[in-house]
């Protein structure tokens, strides 16, 4: 575990936050945006959230004014998500999506932040900026900023959990001071070189009219190292709430005895009318081993809501697990089911970083999904 204390004696040492001066338009500006919510117990918080905004945009323009903001979507512009959330999430900086951490007074040693914004794919950002705003003095420090997948990677080294509040506490040794690292990311990186959650849209193929040619349904790549800190893209699921109302279905025993141990996901295969409608479900579990290495075991199995259903596979249903796709290190492994099978699967060792895919194939239909460790 990371000895939170001697880690933020030594960021306090070594920082060298960057000022920002406020202007008398930052303070009317500020007001404006404050008074458009109807919450006076909120008005407070919004009125420093956009302090805090208008003055990173202004240097943000100033260092880098080639490089595009856009706030359109900016949470402190939309009231039912100004007056909830104590943080401005959804700015947009060439690309890549900002959440500012505000701060009125920054003593300790230690940050608060609301479990949404890290949990929730419409709220993750790229790169969280923690920004005091030190409103009689008129300016802010930019006291650093943290990576999300460096957030992931640190959650996980010390199992962090949300407080009773739900909200996460980040300690200050985990941003990095060093501001100017942001404006050369936002300049030189590209965003997909951070990963995030995302609620994929499906390009559905219609299943039920297969002919003899194959037909592929691909999803957005799953970032499963997210699943440590509960975090399911659109169509996951935790298989623990799975088990939940599937506490009789013989085919889940396996899951749930690797749920004890690992993280486990679950998402519901369909294919349609080759199948009868019988339905099945693609599990992945994950666990961390040592030196960065990543134990994962994906099954195929029945995916039975009512009791008495079919709970064995169909004959000649394919599982194909390809590590380091499109790529020459590319190697595959490969099972199918036999009759009376009620689980098929492989398991492999792989490091943090790398991707691998998943097929699982039915006369001809092939669903896949794309991974990232």
């Amino acid at each position: 575990m990371i000895n939170t204390s001697i880690y933020s004696r030594y960021w306090r040492q070594e920082l060298s936050p960057k000022l920002i001066w406020l202007e008398p338009e930052h303070f009317e500006s500020a007001k404006e945006i404050s008074d458009r919510n109807l919450s006076e117990t909120h008005q407070w918080k919004i009125y420093l959230n956009a302090l805090a905004l208008l003055g990173f945009e202004e240097w943000l323009r100033e260092r880098i004014p080639d490089v595009k903001i856009n706030r359109d979507n900016c949470s402190i512009f939309k009231s039912d998500s100004a007056n909830v959330i104590d943080v401005v999430y959804n700015l947009s900086l060439g690309g890549f999506n900002l959440c500012l951490i505000t701060v009125d007074n920054l003593i300790d040693d230690f940050v608060t932040v609301p479990k949404e914004v890290i949990n929730y794919p419409k709220m993750i950002a790229h790169f969280y900026v923690l920004i005091e705003v030190l409103e009689e003095e008129e300016k802010l420090n930019i006291n650093g900023f943290l990576r999300y997948d460096k957030l992931v990677k640190y959650c996980q080294s010390i199992n962090l959990e949300a407080q009773s509040d739900s909200c996460y506490q980040l300690p200050l040794s985990w941003f990095d001071p060093e501001v100017n690292n942001l404006l050369l990311y936002s300049c030189f990186l590209s965003p997909d070189a951070i990963p995030l959650p995302s609620i994929a849209e499906v390009n559905h193929t219609d299943i039920q009219t297969i002919s003899q040619t194959t037909s592929i349904v691909k999803k957005a790549l799953v970032n499963v190292s997210s699943w440590w800190l509960g975090v399911f893209e659109e169509g996951w699921q935790s298989t623990k709430d799975i088990l939940k109302t599937l506490d009789n279905n013989y085919a889940w025993g396996s899951a749930r005895s690797k749920s004890v141990d690992y993280h486990c996901g679950a998402k519901k295969l369909d294919f349609g009318l080759l199948l009868n409608g019988q339905a099945l479900a693609l599990v992945i579990n994950v666990k961390r081993l040592e030196d960065n290495e990543v134990d994962v075991l994906v099954q195929v199995i029945p995916y039975n809501e009512s009791p008495g259903n079919e709970e064995y596979l169909p004959s000649g249903l394919k599982l194909k697990v390809t590590l380091n796709p499109s790529t020459s290190e590319s190697e595959s492994q490969e099972v199918t089911a036999r009759k009376a099978d009620n689980i098929i699967q492989l398991e492999f060792s792989e490091i943090l970083g790398r991707q691998f895919k998943v097929e699982v194939g039915f006369q001809g239909a092939v669903i896949t999904e794309e991974f990232l460790l």
